[in-house]
């Protein structure tokens, strides 16, 4: 089943939502993988308890991130 809405993105979400070709695809996508991101802190948060993340510093987000993105360049924003 699918609702249609109607969101609001800043230009350069809404331009690379449009240029995946599928922009309810993309968004749904990217829906899942928070939920899927938020379940996963929630079971470090169960298994360390919480606070778990106050002691990684920027450089070790940083190098998570280039491990994830295979290397490109992420703001730690």
């Amino acid at each position: 089943m699918t609702k249609k809405i109607t969101i609001s993105l800043p230009d350069e979400l809404a331009d690379e939502a449009q240029a995946s070709g599928n922009a309810s695809a993309y968004i749904a996508e990217a829906l899942r993988e928070r939920r899927r991101i938020q379940g996963d802190l929630a079971i470090m948060a169960d298994l360390w308890g919480p606070g778990w993340q106050d002691g990684i510093s920027d450089d070790d987000s940083a190098r998570a991130a280039r491990l994830v993105t295979g290397g490109a360049t992420v703001d730690a924003a």
